[in-house]
């Protein structure tokens, strides 16, 4: 069947597929856009998934049972339809980037775009993100990943088709539902061991393509038709909207992509009537349909350069004018750069043409790198990297055991003992010959405290309780070794007022404040009877995590034009906003301070003057993130404050 013909047959026949276009589309630009009515709009996603695998393996299976499969054809008509548009959209986004993007983001960025340009976008941010982490928002080329996803699998699926083909057409429906079956639980234990994995790779979602090539299996239709007398979109589509607006879990691919995939399938296999229909109001959802893919390009990297400006998210409004922007946008891809394309007859012409395209990406490559190779020597990449003390080795994740990694000098004497909040101070107390040699005893959202431990939805359900046993492991070191005579506490004590905790016994509670007073006293009183010093080390200042303080200084110290409502261009922001968000903590430390007789010093102590508090000092970038310091930060407060006799001569 001629290219041409194939697209008619796609658009006069299958109508009803343009709707189900335009509702994943749709659903996914509701959601992206943080609109109103579909929680589950990213599912749209898993639509697109199925409509592909079912069209693709429409057109081969038909021309390989007529004899004439080509997969030059094939390939050149796959690339006359998704390239153009894809590259034109790849060539604005670059030329953008450097105007919005950090040096940091934009080495990711050039990462990214190599990915896209090779079809492996989805491999590049998997290991770079998680596509629901805060951070992958900023990616403009995150979108690419499902792209990438499907032209995978379209390199796969005519050999697929081929291979099963040589052992017979009877084997075809078994053996793709055995790889459905294989790939879907693939998935499920994917979930449980590298969810990320599970969600951005072939071989963990090819399930959901599977499902859509099981449907254009010759005879399937048929049969059904002469059984099923209704018109199943009644059934199919509410089961649809279930799933796009409540659904039934909150991990993802599962539940909710089941539900989507399997009523994608029965509207696919069962087309309803009322997705067919040619009145007056179903146009709109035709000419969505139309320009779904071109809709689907365009509209994210405006949303994500968006974000990287506004640094504390997005205002409501702006989502109200780049909506129609997308569609504006879209518009003109799909009229003046699909829609040319698809009459190119030959792949010799669509080189050439393409060969314009990959022209203007290049200059804006080129423009792109001229502006990395003229960034300054801050290498931003190692500013913005985890602080995690003196090394990784030293986020513990057993019981703390003495290594010479997490060890500074021969015979040390204090010992930094919390979360991160404690291991980001390392690189400020390394150098300092007044605490006489450092053991850093740490461990990720572990407080030092013996009875309550952070144990969030997401963690293991052991993480408490192996909290908790680190620090009895900690204390057992200090028994071993009494060379040590000071003992810095640190942590994050946030989240002891913002997330779960488990006790001791292992039951979820809500710590009260004087709970806390108790569990932090008993740490400092557990370590004073073996004869140390204890000082406590505040959190630094901040407004909270929805503030990057980190990622503004960048922004500030790179020219870049930054909008947030809590801080200055400089990055500066109100001491009182500071001590509003942390009043828990410091209402904390104060009581513990005088109930223990312990010293506490503030960090924001350090920082703040004048009512407003710094997260640049001397040029310097002081935090790596909404709260952690950089290790330059700490190294400048360790030094330039003298934070290490500040330490020693406040212990008690």
């Amino acid at each position: 069947m001629p290219a041409t013909r194939i697209i008619r047959w796609m658009r006069t026949l299958r109508m009803d597929i343009q709707v189900l276009r335009a509702i994943a589309v749709l659903s996914v630009l509701i959601f992206h856009f943080d609109l109103p009515g579909l929680n589950k709009g990213f599912l749209g996603v898993d639509i697109f998934f199925v409509i592909s695998g079912y069209l693709m393996s429409r057109v081969i299976v038909d021309e390989m049972d007529e004899g004439r499969f080509s997969p030059a054809s094939f390939y050149f008509r796959r690339a006359r339809r998704l390239l153009p548009a894809a590259w034109v959209m790849l060539a604005c986004v670059t030329l953008l980037a450097p105007w919005a993007l950090t040096i940091s983001a934009l080495h990711d960025y050039a990462t990214q775009l190599a990915g896209a340009l090779g079809f492996v976008a989805n491999i590049v941010l998997w290991q770079q993100s998680g596509y629901f982490d805060g951070e992958a928002t900023l990616k403009p080329l995150l979108h690419t990943w499902s792209l990438a996803l499907e032209e995978q699998y379209y390199f796969v699926l005519p050999l697929l088709l081929g291979l099963i083909g040589l052992i017979g057409r009877r084997w075809r429906a078994s053996a793709l539902l055995v790889l459905t079956l294989a790939s879907f639980a693939l998935c499920q234990w994917g979930l449980r061991h590298e969810p990320s994995g599970a969600f951005y790779l072939l071989p963990t979602r090819a399930w959901e393509l599977l499902v859509g090539s099981l449907c254009a299996l010759p005879g399937w239709q048929a049969r059904l038709e002469g059984r099923v007398r209704v018109d199943m979109g009644w059934v199919w589509l509410p089961v649809m909207a279930f799933g796009l607006i409540a659904g039934v879990d909150d991990v993802h691919p599962r539940g909710d992509a089941l539900l989507v995939v399997l009523s994608t399938a029965g509207l696919v296999l069962m087309p309803s009537a009322m997705l067919q229909s040619q009145r007056v109001w179903m146009r709109p959802l035709h000419w969505i349909g139309d320009q779904s893919y071109s809709l689907y390009l365009v509209h994210w990297p405006l949303i994500a350069l968006a974000k990287n400006v506004w640094l504390q998210g997005a205002p409501a409004w702006l989502s109200w004018v780049l909506l129609p922007v997308s569609f504006g946008l879209a518009q003109l891809s799909y009229r003046y750069v699909e829609q040319p394309f698809r009459r190119v007859a030959t792949p010799a012409l669509l080189v050439r043409r393409l060969s314009w395209i990959l022209l203007g990406l290049a200059l804006a490559s080129a423009w792109m790198w001229h502006h990395l190779q003229t960034a300054g020597a801050v290498d931003w990449r190692k500013v913005r990297q985890p602080n995690y003390g003196l090394s990784a080795t030293c986020d513990f994740e057993g019981d703390f055991e003495d290594v010479s990694a997490c060890r500074v000098g021969g015979r040390p004497r204090t010992l930094v003992w919390g979360d991160s909040y404690a291991m980001h101070l390392m690189p400020g107390l390394a150098p300092s010959a007044a605490l006489g040699g450092l053991v850093q005893a740490t461990r990720s959202s572990c407080a030092p405290l013996l009875s309550h431990a952070r144990q969030v939805r997401a963690d293991p359900a052991d993480r408490g309780a192996r909290c908790m046993a680190f620090n009895r492991s900690v204390l057992a070191y200090l028994r071993a070794h009494p060379q040590i005579e000071f003992v810095v506490l640190s942590a994050r004590w946030q989240y002891f007022f913002d997330d779960p905790v488990v006790d001791a016994q292992g039951r979820i509670v809500k710590p009260t404040h004087d709970e806390l007073i108790a569990a932090l006293s008993q740490t400092v009183k557990a370590v004073r009877r073996m004869g140390r010093k204890v000082i406590i080390v505040s959190p630094p200042a901040s407004v909270g995590p929805q503030l990057d303080l980190g990622l503004c200084a960048e922004r500030h110290l790179q020219g870049l034009v930054s909008f947030m409502h809590q801080a200055d261009q400089r990055c500066a922001f109100a001491q009182s906003d500071h001590e509003r968000y942390q009043a828990p903590v410091i209402a904390l430390l104060d009581a513990v301070a005088q109930h223990a007789g312990v010293n506490v010093v503030r960090l924001d102590k350090l920082t703040c003057r004048n009512g407003r508090c710094m997260s640049v000092m001397d040029g310097i970038p002081l935090y790596r993130d909404a709260g952690h310091l950089s290790r330059d930060g700490a190294r400048y407060l360790g030094q330039r404050q003298d934070l290490g006799h500040i330490l020693v001569s406040m212990a008690r």
